[in-house]
Parts: structure tokens; sequence; C-alpha cells
């Protein structure tokens, strides 16, 4: 075991509980395709995709190459540069623009998806102000969606132990129910219409909502839209998650046919090489900052937002997406995946549902669960012991398969056959030493 008083990093929101179980030789030391390694020498399919990010795999050959080539060219260059942008930050903006929904054409470069959130939600709000509506500053999410960490951004996210643990957070936040809610169809509008659709500056989404998987339909999205249309209300779509690829496009909005005021990117942008994040911004937003007096300039940003080697790997990863392959292999794959869950969840009564698009998929265990706390965690700790790592959300009984990109059929095949062999065990009454371990 790791000895607590010699381990400097601080990574785990209960550091006892996590010391208590970290072995030295599982810590994460190389990457190789879809595949990681720990320092006990052990490799493992990464169907959690890192952090959801590496959405074209470890050491893929182009980034590498990509990364290595900026730093050798231009290590650092400030987006503020007195006014002197880098050269890859002007190339970098014109080519994800090409990419983009129509109406979408103007970006601003930064370092993460929570900042882009948050800086989307101030923009919003600092564009009210320069039309002379102050009122107007609310700003709307869902309950159970995510959004990020932040004192924006864990304001948006909807899910209440976010909160109230660390005092106020951004004021002016309201949550009302997803689609996906007993009711939610009807309480959006409704909410609003009570709350007062004046007070409101903008309405934040994902498409595809992160802490359980569920998919917001066509329908439903374009009537959000119309509603916004209507009230003069800002539509901030986060795509930090699904946006690059995930769900077999560069964007869910663009298989929808949707344009928002504002789109979020962030994840695969970089496919996890460096990070940076991108808010997308339509014309009208852009325009009404062009022609703002120069005093009432609108300041966000930080030191490492759009970092040079960030969008070298930014380029790289646009060129493999270039010419549709990954996208294809997605809904190929995904198909696949998709079949795989189910007919797992067909042969093992604890699954409850399985919810997602593209490689992006929830397995939920919401009787399981209730029966037993620790049961997904201990569902992700035997998928694990099979060699294969998925992701476990915290607030919503279930896991995340969310691949890479690239996975093939075989990878598919052994990422089902340990789930399978995981809940199978779980079934004969297995159960890990400390059903807790890796949840925090």
């Amino acid at each position: 075991m790791i000895d607590p008083g010699s381990f400097k990093l601080w990574n785990s929101t209960a550091m006892a509980a996590h010391l208590s179980y970290l072995d030295p030789d599982e810590l994460i030391v190389e990457g190789e395709g879809v595949r990681v390694r720990d320092a006990g020498g052990r490799w493992f399919l990464d169907a959690r995709s890192g952090f959801w990010n590496v959405t074209l795999g470890y050491r893929h050959p182009a980034l590498v190459a990509a990364v290595r080539e900026q730093v050798e060219r231009l290590s650092y260059g400030s987006m503020w540069g007195y006014g002197r942008p880098t050269g890859i930050a002007v190339e970098c903006a014109a080519a994800l623009a090409s990419r983009l929904p129509e109406g979408i054409e103007h970006i601003r470069f930064q370092s993460n998806g929570a900042q882009a959130v948050e800086t989307a939600a101030l923009l919003s709000r600092h564009v009210r102000l320069l039309e002379g509506q102050p009122h107007k500053n609310t700003v709307v999410s869902m309950w159970g969606g995510f959004h990020g960490f932040g004192p924006g951004a864990s304001a948006l996210t909807g899910l209440p132990y976010l909160h109230y643990h660390a005092g106020p957070l951004l004021p002016e936040v309201i949550h009302v129910p997803g689609p996906h809610a007993p009711g939610g169809e009807e309480a959006f509008a409704s909410i609003l219409g009570d709350y007062g659709p004046e007070r409101i500056s903008a309405v934040v989404v994902e498409p595809v909502i992160g802490e359980g998987g569920h998919v917001l339909g066509r329908d439903y999205l374009h009537r959000l839209a119309a509603f916004c249309r209507e009230h003069d209300i800002h539509l901030v779509v986060d795509e930090v998650t699904t946006g690059m690829g995930r769900v077999g496009a560069y964007t869910r909005c663009e298989q929808l046919g949707l344009t928002p005021d504002l789109l979020l990117l962030g994840k695969g942008l970089t496919s996890g090489y460096a990070g940076v994040s991108a808010v997308c911004l339509s014309e009208r937003i852009y325009r009404t900052l062009y022609d703002a007096p120069l005093e009432r300039f609108f300041a966000a940003g930080s030191t490492h937002d759009g970092h040079p080697v960030a969008l070298g790997a930014a380029l790289a990863v646009l060129d493999v997406l270039a010419d549709g392959e990954v996208f294809a292999n997605v809904a190929e794959q995904g198909k696949r995946l998709h079949t795989g869950l189910q007919e797992i969840a067909a042969r093992h009564p604890s699954v409850t549902a399985v919810r997602g698009t593209g490689l992006m998929y929830a397995v939920e265990f919401a009787e399981a669960a209730a029966q037993d706390p620790w049961f997904v965690n201990k569902v992700r700790l035997a998928a694990e012991d099979r060699g294969v790592l998925v992701a476990v959300l915290n607030a919503v009984p279930a896991l995340m398969v969310i691949p890479p990109l690239v996975v093939e059929q075989g990878d598919v095949d052994e990422i089902c056959a340990a789930l399978d062999g995981a809940l199978s065990a779980l079934a004969d009454g297995w159960s890990p030493p400390d059903p807790a371990k890796g949840f925090v």
C-alpha cells in the first residue's frame, strides 16, 4: 500500500479512504491505442476514455507528431497577446468553425469545459447589459445535468450535493426537470412561464445528459429552441462531451439541425492530449460584442487559454475526423455496443435500463442499487478484474460505457463480455474486499 505520509498528491474527494486501498502497482503509467497499462504491468481496455476525453486513443501517431512539432515551433502564446494572437489560434478557429452548424462562426478558446460553461453564462449576462436589459440575468439548467465544477459550473450542474458543500455559488441560477423526468416534457415551459421568461438570460442544456445517458429528442430540443427564440433567451448547448465525434458527428447539434446561440466544446477537441475548450458564438452574439463601445468590453480568460500545443492537437484531431471514417466507426461499433448491452440486460435482471447513442451508453441498476448502495461500484470493480475500465456515476445508479471512438469489433465484444462476467459473478455472491474502492 501507499504510505500516506509520503503521498503528496491530492487527487481524491476522500483521501483517507483513497489511500487505504491505493497500491503503487495500480498507478497508470502508459497508454497504447484503446488500452492503458498500470505500474504492475497489467493492461486494461479503457472503456471510459480516460475522463471521457481520449476519443482517438493513446499514442495516436498524428496527434503525437502534431504535439511534438508545435512544442518545437512555438511552445506558448497568449490568447490576449497584446493584440498579437498566435497564428495557430487563428488557423484552428477557422478550421473548427467550418465544421460547426451554420451560423456558428466565431470561436473563443479556453482551457477546460467548466470554464467554457462559466464563460457562456457570464457572456450571456454581459450581452443583456449591453442591450439595456439588466433584469434579464437568470440562467436555467436541468436537474441531473452536468456542467463541471466551479462557482458557476457547479451552480449550473443539476446535482444538489454540489450546491451546498462550498458555500454560495453563482447567483440567479434555477433548475427545471428534463424531459426524462416525470412530467418533464411539460414542466419546462410551465415553470419558466411562472418564473417569467423576461427575467431569463440563457438556458444551458446537454443534448445527451452525461449523468445518466438520457438522449434528448429532436422534437424536444427544437421546441426548447423555439421557446428561447420567442422569449429572447440565449440557447447554450453544452457539447463538451458529445462534440468531436462521440455521437458520430462533429456535434449533436449538427445531427439534429439545431443552431444554438452558444455552443460549447471540450473533451474530444484534443482527444485529451492537452487541455482546451471552445466557446463557439453565433453571429448574433458576436455582432453584439463587436459593435459594443470600447469601454464596454467583456473580460474572460486565463493564462493557458488556447495554448498553442493544445491547438496543435486540435488541428490534428480535425484532420483525423475529416474523412468521416471515425464517424462511420462510431455508428458501426455504437450499434454493436448497444446490441451487446441490451443482450446483457435481457440476461441480468439487475440491469434496469440501457440508454445512450453513438459510443456513449449508461447501464442503470436502479433496483439493485436501492438494496445495496455499492452495487454499481462492485460491477465496475468486477469488470476491472476482467481487464475493462468503465466509469461510475455519482448521482445516478449507473455505469457509463464510453470507449474511444476507434474501438474495433473485438474491443466492443471484450467490453460486453467483461460486464456480462461481472454481473454473473455478483449474482453468484462475489464481492470485492472494499466495495468503495475507486469510488472516492
